[in-house]
Order: structure tokens, then C-alpha cells, then sequence
């Protein structure tokens, strides 16, 4: 080297050039070494946040191979100041190499990670690859050695061009390699989401993350002391793929036992305790309209995959929590009515359903998803976890012709079809609470959470981050017009503008149709207040509840207690006295919580 490295720096730059084609590996700057994109030249340097707005000073290391460099015409031998970093920064960068070879770009920043993915992949089987860390926090890049495949379904096929990727990481000895990104979980296998077709890059992650924030927990939530996620996280990098720029990507942990904290399978009695599955595509199986053939000899049953026990380490598969949730779902009405809650979470289904229904998410209702069962020597009910909301908020699967964009959000096509998942319509069909706590739900965050400018709002933080580190605009060049957009271009202030206008109009019509509110008073969820809520709320006031029923809505003078006084001011409504104020909903408080509590002082 030209001037002095540390050893562990030369033994990163002699592993990255065995595994890129050798220019990346042959500069460093403030040592961290320059990922090169060979398809338009340019170079790209991840640096710390920090050094945004102000001047740059680095040491400037090269190999032996480079006889001279020079930096915007200026010969360098030690350092070199950048002025003000920005996304705006353009520095042209040339090497001669000793045998007279001419390696020129353009250099530019991000303070995001860079990840550079060398191998050939395809969508099965895991290919040997390598993938090269460059955090903008380190001057150490990591070197994992992995295992590759392109990721998806239809995305994951041979004419899209921007692959979603499953990363597996591994030792020189050949065991699993436990990586942990941004203070996340560590794990030995990660995912790269492309946004493939999304024109936003970040639908999926708006959608999970607004799920995180309003989600009932899981039912067995208070049976392990470890934070239960049935969703996940992530944060934006570049990819590099062959020394070729792939553009933003986001490194996510992986749905699986870990996330959703099942029990594991005991292998010393040969014991299956927790249980997942991944409907793979959206068909009567999926939906819950017809019951397959019961096959433990396969990883699948129809178009159920068994996700964990893993199959090849544990024969013969167990699908029987989601088999005999099929037979159940075509059960006469009364049983269904009665036993839901034995097989399925309902409160989970319920936020599903809810937040399903404000995505206008048509590619989510029988797959992409996956269902959990905590322990099926215990409870075999059925929960669920988000999983691939890209085609959700008015983006479509298919960026063709006019589909890219749907401007219609509302009415919905007939209930059956558009939510064809038969569970989820036998619950809306026989149980007026489960569309109408979902609806009390709705209305409890309408304000915060649910209101049109707050869900914007992350996609404008997001698309700030995209934009103050440059990376959008490399995003833009890489992808505008590719069929993988249908031929469209990418431009953020005009996706903005179209999620502004699609949630504005999606919320009022939420708010005047799907989930209009309920009656002051309606207590049984039947939309009218009679004699019959005055019923319900009396069995509920004694201990004795017949039915569902409206919670939020029980607390009927707003006094934070249900008893007597709430049964007398209800007659007084039904009889005609309006004098009483009724208690319609309150944003700020969390009902089932005072009602709990207010039980559990009664009793």
C-alpha cells in the first residue's frame, strides 16, 4: 500500500478482491473502501450521517496496482477534502493502474449501508455467494459468507430484474453464522425486499409498521417473557449485486419461530410444540373454502407450507392445527358461532381484518400471511402474522397498462369476493361484534394513528431519507422505465401526491360506509337502541354476558365505571328521555383496558 494500513484492513481489501471484479477493492477512502457500480461508472462511499453539510477530510489509500489517482484533476497521494457532503456531491475520481489501465467514475455518498452480494442466484435452490457489510459507521467491512436465492413468489421470477433476496450467513466450518443489523435481533438469516414494483419502495414497510403500533398481541403473549413480534423490521441499504447497483433495498428479519417466539420442538422426546405456516398462493385451500386430502409426508399441504419444524429435520410434517381449522370453517353456523375463538385468535383476526380492509389489501387475504400456533400440546388456536403488504394502497401486482395506480377506493366489490377468506367472512357474516369492534377500533385511533396525515407522514420521513442521502435519485436512474414498473418512472413527489389523495379519499370513505359508527347506545352491535341493548348490558352489569358486545360502548353515561347507573341512563335514552348525554366513543382511552379492570374490581 501506499501509505500505512492496519492488518486487519489489508485483510479486507485482499478478500474483496477475490470476491468483486477488483476496482471496488483497489481505493480506500477514510478507510472504508468504495463500492463501484460497473454498469454506469459511478462510485459510492458509505460515511457517517454526520458528515453531511460538513467537509470531508480523508486518507486516501490505494493498492499497489494504482501508480496515481487523482480527485476532481487533483493529483492525491495521502488526503483529500471533500467540500460539503450532500446528496448533491460529484467528485470525479481516476485511477492508472501500473499497467497503464484507466479505472474513472464519479464518487458520490450515502449515509446508508451498502451491501455488495457476489454469486449467481435464482429462486431455488440457495446459491454459495458472498456478501460484503460496509456499515457507514465502520471502517471495517464484514465479509459473510452465505447462501443466496432470490426471494418471492411471481417477484421472484426470471423477467423481473430487481430480485428480493434471502440471505443465509454461515462460518468457515460451515455452522450458522448469528448477524445482528441496526440492533436487531440477531439471526442467521435475513431478507433483502426490493419493493420490486411498488413506486413508493416502502408500502410494505408503512403498512407492518402502522400494524406493529395498533395490533393486539398474540394470545399467548403473557406466556413468555420475551417481546413477541407477529411482524418485521428493517431498515434501507444499497445493493450491490455482481458490482452492478441494485439500488434501495430493505434488510429485514425473517418471519419465523424466533420472531413470533414459539415454542421449540423438544428433539430429545421428538415433541412439536410451536407451529408455522405460509399459504403460498391464494386458492380454495387458502381461503379456508375447501379441505385437502391430510399429507404429513410433504412440506405442504396443498398450498399450505409448513414453515417450522422445518421439514427436512423433522418427518412427517404436522398440519393438523390448520387442517382441523379447515374442517371447522365449514361447520354448521351455531358451532362455528360458538367455537371460533377454540381455533383462531380472534382479537389478531379482527385487527387483521381491520387493517386489511384500510389498505384495500385484495393480495393479502388468503396469502402473504402466515399462521402461528404457540404450542399445539396446549392451545392449537391459530394466530396470525403480516407478512408482504407491497400490493396494498392503491398499488396493484401488475404495473401494466393502468393498474399501476388504482384510483378507485370504493365501494368494495361484494364482501364474499373481495374478503373470499372464509373464516373472515363466517365471522362478519354470523357475529355482528366482529365487524363492529373492528369498526370501535377504527374509530379509537381515527384521530392519531388513522388519520390521513399521519400515515403520509412516514411515507414523507421516508421519502426525506431517500432524498437527503441521494439515494433515490441512483434508485431513479437504475429502475425509471424498467418493465418492472411497467415502464414508469420513479418520482416520489408525484407518489406522494397520489398516497395523499388516495388516503384522504380511502379515510372518508371508510368513515361514511365501511365503518360508519355506531348509534349512541347500541350496545349489541345491531344499529338501532332498544330494549334489547338495555338487556345485553344489564346480563353484562351482572356477570352473565350472552354475546359480544360493544365495550366500547358499555360505559354508556362515560362515568369509567359499567354498572347500575349505565343500565338506568340506557332505559332513560329508550324511553325517549334524551336528557342524559350518552357516552359515544373516547378516542383517548382505552376501554377494554377500564373494563377489565372495572370487572375485575366487581368481582
Amino acid at each position: 500500500m501506499k501509505t500505512l494500513k492496519t492488518a486487519s484492513l489489508m485483510l479486507t481489501l485482499v478478500m474483496l478482491w477475490a470476491f468483486s471484479t477488483g476496482a471496488s477493492a483497489q481505493v480506500c477512502i477514510g478507510g472504508r473502501t468504495v463500492a463501484i457500480d460497473t454498469l454506469t461508472g459511478n462510485w459510492l462511499l458509505s460515511v457517517p450521517q454526520s458528515t453531511y453539510g460538513t467537509d470531508y477530510q480523508a486518507d486516501i489509500t490505494v493498492a499497489d496496482t494504482i501508480a496515481s489517482l487523482t480527485i476532481d484533476g487533483q493529483a492525491v497521494t495521502g488526503s483529500y477534502t471533500f467540500d460539503s457532503i450532500s446528496a448533491d456531491s460529484r467528485h470525479a475520481i481516476c485511477c492508472i493502474t501500473t499497467a497503464g489501465d484507466t479505472l474513472a467514475g464519479v464518487l458520490q455518498f450515502t449515509y446508508w449501508p451498502i451491501l455488495q452480494l457476489y454469486g449467481t442466484f435464482q429462486k431455488s435452490p440457495y446459491a454459495s455467494g458472498t456478501v460484503i457489510y460496509h456499515a457507514p459507521d465502520s471502517c471495517q467491512a464484514d465479509t459473510l459468507i452465505s447462501r443466496i436465492r432470490w426471494a418471492g413468489s411471481s417477484t421472484a421470477g426470471s423477467d423481473r430484474h430487481k430480485h428480493n433476496y434471502h440471505l443465509k450467513f454461515y462460518n468457515a466450518d460451515g455452522t450458522k453464522r448469528e448477524v445482528s443489523f441496526f440492533g436487531l435481533r440477531t439471526d442467521f438469516h435475513w431478507r433483502l425486499d426490493a419493493g420490486q414494483i411498488d413506486f413508493s419502495r416502502v408500502r410494505n414497510r408503512v403498512a407492518r409498521e402502522l400494524w406493529a403500533d395498533f395490533s393486539t398481541p398474540p394470545y399467548y403473549v403473557n406466556q413468555t417473557d420475551k417481546t413477541v413480534r407477529n411482524y418485521v423490521r428493517g431498515e434501507f441499504v444499497e445493493v450491490f449485486v455482481n458490482d452492478k447497483y441494485m439500488g434501495i433495498y430493505g434488510l429485514n428479519e425473517h418471519m419465523d419461530r424466533q420472531q413470533l417466539k414459539l415454542m421449540p420442538y423438544d428433539y430429545e422426546t421428538s415433541t412439536q410444540h410451536g407451529g408455522l405456516w405460509k399459504p403460498m398462493s391464494t386458492d380454495y385451500y387458502s381461503m379456508f373454502r375447501d379441505i385437502p386430502t391430510y399429507n404429513g409426508n410433504s412440506k405442504n399441504l396443498q398450498s399450505i407450507y409448513i414453515k417450522y419444524p422445518n421439514y427436512d429435520d423433522v418427518k412427517p410434517a404436522n398440519f393438523m392445527p390448520i387442517y382441523r381449522a379447515m374442517q371447522f370453517a365449514a361447520s354448521s353456523d351455531s358451532v362455528f358461532l360458538d367455537s371460533v375463538g377454540y381455533y383462531f385468535d380472534v382479537p389478531v383476526m379482527r385487527d387483521y381484518y381491520l387493517l386489511m380492509s384500510m389498505l384495500q389489501a385484495v393480495d393479502n387475504i388468503a396469502k402473504n400471511l402466515y399462521w402461528a400456533c404457540y404450542d399445539v400440546q396446549t392451545d392449537t388456536r391459530l394466530t396470525m402474522a403480516v407478512w408482504d403488504m407491497d400490493c396494498t394502497q392503491g398499488q396493484y401486482w401488475s404495473n401494466q397498462g393502468s393498474w399501476y395506480h388504482h384510483y378507485s377506493v370504493g365501494p368494495e366489490k361484494n364482501f364474499q369476493n373481495y374478503f373470499a377468506n372464509r373464516v373472515f367472512y363466517r365471522q362478519w357474516q354470523l357475529d355482528p361484534s366482529f365487524h363492529g369492534l373492528a369498526t370501535e377500533r377504527y374509530w379509537l385511533y381515527r384521530n392519531t394513528l388513522f388519520h390521513p396525515d399521519s400515515i403520509v407522514a412516514r411515507y414523507a420521513d421516508l421519502f426525506d431519507q431517500m432524498k437527503d442521502c441521494g439515494a433515490i435519485e441512483r434508485e431513479a436512474a437504475r429502475w425509471s422505465g424498467d418493465s418492472d414498473m411497467g415502464g414508469y418512472d420513479i418520482d416520489l413527489d408525484t407518489e406522494l401526491a397520489y398516497l395523499t389523495d388516495w388516503w384522504t379519499r380511502r379515510i372518508a370513505y371508510l368513515d361514511s360506509t365501511y365503518f360508519e359508527p355506531y348509534p349512541k347506545g347500541d350496545v349489541n352491535f345491531d344499529r338501532s337502541v332498544d330494549i334489547d341493548d338495555v338487556t345485553c348490558l344489564i346480563d353484562y352489569v351482572l356477570g352473565n354476558p350472552t354475546t359480544q358486545l360493544n365495550t366500547y360502548k358499555l360505559d354508556v353515561n362515560g362515568d369509567l365505571l359499567i354498572d347500575i347507573d349505565d343500565v338506568t341512563t340506557l332505559i332513560d335514552y329508550v324511553l325517549g328521555n334524551t336528557t342524559p348525554q350518552l357516552n359515544i366513543y373516547k378516542q383517548d382511552v382505552n376501554t377494554d383496558l377500564m373494563i377489565d379492570m372495572v370487572r375485575q374490581q366487581q368481582e
